[in-house]
Formats: C-alpha cells, sequence, structure tokens
C-alpha cells in the first residue's frame, strides 16, 4: 500500500516548500487581527510559515501578508506574534504529557526514573522541572547521559505535577514511543523560538 502524501505549503518567509503540518498557520479573524493557528484548526485562509524569529519576521511583513490573505491586513507586531506562538507551544507539551499519562507511558518521580535508567529501561526522554533539586537533577543527568533531558522554563515542580494529577513532580520520564517523538519535536521548535528571541 502505497504512502499518503502530506500537503505542502511554501513558507511566506523563507519561501521555502515544506509539509504542512511542520509549519505554523496564521490566519486572520473577522475582526481583522492576526492570530496564530498552531494546530491548524481555525476557520478561513491560512497562511504558513517556519517556526522561526526570522522567517516570520520576513512572513509578518505586510506586502507578504496581503499577498497570502488577498488584502492589506494591519500592522504585526513580530514579538507578540512570538508570544502566541510560544503559548501554544506550551500548552501542546502540557497536553502531550497530559495524554502520555493517560496512555501510561510516563515514569514519574526521581527514584522511580532513577531506577528505570538504572534498568535500562525504553525512555524516549527526560522532563525535569526548572526547580528541581540539585542532587536529583545531578543523579537523573549522570544516568540518562544518552537521552534528551528537557528543562523547560515554564515547567516548575508544582506545574508538572498539576499536569500529573498530582501536588508536585520534579522528573518525568517519557517511554520511547510516538509521544516521545512529538514531545522531541515540540520541544525542539520551542527550544529554537526561544533561542531566536
Amino acid at each position: 500500500m502505497s504512502q499518503r502524501r502530506k500537503p505542502l505549503r511554501t513558507c511566506l518567509g523563507c519561501r521555502g516548500t515544506v509539509e504542512q503540518d511542520r509549519l505554523v498557520r496564521l490566519v486572520l479573524a473577522p475582526e481583522g487581527n492576526l492570530l496564530v493557528d498552531y494546530r491548524h484548526k481555525l476557520p478561513g485562509r491560512g497562511a504558513y510559515s517556519c517556526a522561526t524569529k526570522s522567517c516570520l519576521e520576513l512572513a509578518l511583513k505586510p506586502g507578504a501578508l496581503g499577498r497570502a490573505f488577498r488584502k492589506t491586513p494591519p500592522a504585526v507586531d513580530v514579538e507578540v506574534v512570538l508570544a502566541q506562538l510560544k503559548q501554544q507551544l506550551r500548552a501542546r507539551i502540557d497536553n502531550l504529557i497530559g495524554m502520555a499519562r493517560k496512555a501510561r507511558k510516563v515514569t514519574v518521580g526521581g527514584n522511580m526514573v532513577s531506577e528505570a535508567l538504572s534498568r535500562g529501561e525504553a525512555l524516549g526522554c527526560v522532563i525535569l522541572a526548572r526547580d528541581i533539586s540539585e542532587g536529583i537533577r545531578a543523579k537523573i543527568v549522570r544516568k540518562g547521559k544518552s537521552l534528551p533531558l528537557f528543562e523547560p522554563e515554564w515547567m516548575d515542580k508544582e506545574c508538572l505535577g498539576r499536569i500529573l494529577g498530582r501536588a508536585e513532580c520534579s522528573v518525568l520520564g517519557i517511554a520511547r514511543d510516538s509521544f516521545a517523538e512529538i514531545m522531541l519535536e515540540e520541544f525542539n521548535r520551542y527550544n529554537n523560538l526561544a533561542g531566536d528571541s
């Protein structure tokens, strides 16, 4: 059976042709303001950009947006669009962690993750709360050398615990499967944006 082809779109910034799901979609609201549609769910005509600050800056120039929407939108601040995009990426990552928990694809807590790493369990990535103790952090970093480790700046122990339905959580391991792959992709997008700004 042949693999289904994914739709391609052109980035307004770099003019590269990329699979649609790898780009950020921008739409005009009925009031005329520009919205980031990261999940590609909003109705209406969309314009696409790579998830980098340089492409977004080029894409948000009036001429590029005017061509894409067939009308001239109001002036757009790149920093506002970047803030919207980062917020949607954070929400997406939080939702993925919650879905992984419901699918029982997580190992929760410093001791459990440390033991899983010692046993050689197949973890795809490890997430550390930003306010984790140095002792636990050093132990996880030492044992998980070959794994992607993420420490999102918005995710403290309380936030991570809330996502998991607990009071607090400082370390979380995600099983090596599609959840981990998608999460790695989203974290990389977020880190690229955070590094650009």
